[in-house]
């Protein structure tokens, strides 16, 4: 290049440096943020950490007769109005449906989100915080904290972003997993990927055996833009609304979960499977999941769960009492309680009342609520 046109060049990107540094919203600020942000959720749930081990010292290690292989699998943004294992017109769950009678599977038919954002459902899904409870959330303990305890390896697989503005509090409770994997290498405000999530399928393959553990899968799921969740042989509805995109992610997620759920049920010592959706999106109304803008189609979920033979036998009653609630209603924010009951840990401050596998739980559509208790269920016009 001329000495004039390297000298302008140059000053062009001085300009756009300087330029990116007085303007508070742009890709180099943004970043700088993100990563100040993503430090300070660090360091204030390190400065908490004391104060949940006081919880968690009094927690006795199971016995060795306990061992067993969970699989926790979180999905993004789905909606259980689209998926014809729930009654819905277009054959876009074709492996739920023709699974959800086997033995040993358990299809949920009234689950909620607690709210319609992802780290605020998962703060309180993934902890022992709820929209019932008064516990402060920086003293609630973890399931990663509590499987840890019990003596489980626990193991994170993810493919959503690390760090980023949305998802950074979620990373700070999967970083205390002992095994991560994380395969979007994405930063920032973003909903990218750069796998499928079948890939995630393929990390699960991998894995080492264990004799106890605690596997998280998180899935990116059915989060827009719908479009870039599935592979082009998943087009089958080639119509360009965002109705026929949404409904070819969720046929994407039944086959992912196809292939996940053949993969985990045959890992040694495997005892339990449990799928549930972060929250859903209005996908009718074009709505997505904006808190701002709330409907009920953004807080009804699935939730489905599968038992081992060996699980079954080791634990009839548990068994029974979870068959019993299928119908019940439910709302995520209480899977940590669910979660603990099916992995028979006994932790000493569980609520009976908020887990599914208890048999005191009595909760209705008319004391539960969603988006952080402004809601109650009842007030669903498809509640009972």
């Amino acid at each position: 290049m001329p000495p004039v046109a390297i000298a302008v060049f140059v000053l062009l990107n001085l300009l756009t440096v300087y330029k990116s540094s007085i303007t508070p919203d742009n890709f180099f600020t943004n970043t700088l943020r993100e990563t100040r942000n993503a430090l300070a959720q660090y360091d204030n749930f390190s400065a908490q950490k004391n104060a949940r081990q006081k919880i968690l010292g009094s927690l006795k290690s199971l016995p060795k007769n306990a061992a067993g292989v969970y699989v926790l699998v979180i999905g993004e943004s789905q909606n259980k109005g689209h998926m014809s294992a729930y009654g819905y017109h277009r054959p876009t769950t074709p492996w739920l449906q023709s699974i959800k009678n086997q033995h040993g599977f358990l299809l949920f038919d009234n689950a909620y989100s607690c709210h319609s954002h992802t780290v605020p459902v998962l703060t309180y899904a993934l902890t022992a915080k709820n929209q019932y409870n008064t516990l402060p959330l920086e003293q609630a303990a973890s399931i990663i904290e509590i499987a840890q305890a019990a003596d489980f390896h626990t193991v994170w697989i993810s493919n959503q972003v690390k760090y980023g503005a949305w998802d950074t509090p979620v990373s700070v409770i999967a970083d205390q997993s002992q095994t991560q994997y994380w395969l979007n290498g994405h930063l920032g405000e973003t909903t990218q990927t750069t796998h499928f999530d079948l890939s995630l399928v393929d990390v699960l393959k991998k894995l080492p055996v264990f004799d106890k553990a605690l596997i998280v899968v998180h899935l990116m799921g059915n989060h827009g833009s719908y479009e870039e969740r599935y592979p082009h042989a998943f087009n089958r509805w080639t119509g360009k609304s965002h109705i026929d995109k949404y409904d070819n992610s969720i046929l994407y997620n039944d086959f992912v979960m196809k292939q996940l759920f053949s993969t985990v049920k045959d890992l040694p010592n495997f005892q339990g499977m449990i799928y549930f959706s972060d929250h859903a999106d209005d996908v009718d109304a074009g709505l997505g999941h904006d808190a701002s803008r709330f409907t009920f189609d953004m807080a009804r979920i699935p939730l489905y769960m599968y038992f081992s033979d060996n699980y079954i036998q080791k634990y009839p009653h548990t068994m029974a009492i979870l068959k019993k609630h299928t119908s019940a209603y439910f709302t995520n924010d209480l899977i940590f309680d669910t979660l603990i009951n099916i992995m028979q840990i006994p932790f000493p401050v569980l609520e009976e009342t908020n887990s599914l596998a208890d048999k005191n739980y009595k909760n209705t559509s008319t004391n539960l609520k969603t988006l952080y208790g402004k809601k109650i269920l009842s007030e669903d016009p498809f509640a009972d």
